[in-house]
């Protein structure tokens, strides 16, 4: 084979195996949620879950530093 066509070759192969990553990646991104929730006190809270998780309660508590 000429280096042209083994090129040609390397970037084609390059290209699909970024494209299968890509793939795998945007599926798994799709399959997710976020849910976020802000106390009163202004603090959010982030959960990230699968689609088939079931989030039935969230258990939080306070931190009070003394910034003295």
């Amino acid at each position: 084979m000429t280096n042209s066509v083994t090129s040609l070759m390397a970037i084609l192969f390059g290209l699909a195996v970024f494209a299968v990553i890509v793939a795998v990646g945007w599926r798994s991104v799709q399959n997710r949620r976020i849910l976020r929730m802000q106390g009163a006190n202004g603090e959010q809270t982030i959960i990230i879950a699968g689609e088939d998780d079931e989030v039935s309660s969230v258990a939080t508590s306070t931190e009070v530093r003394d910034r003295a």
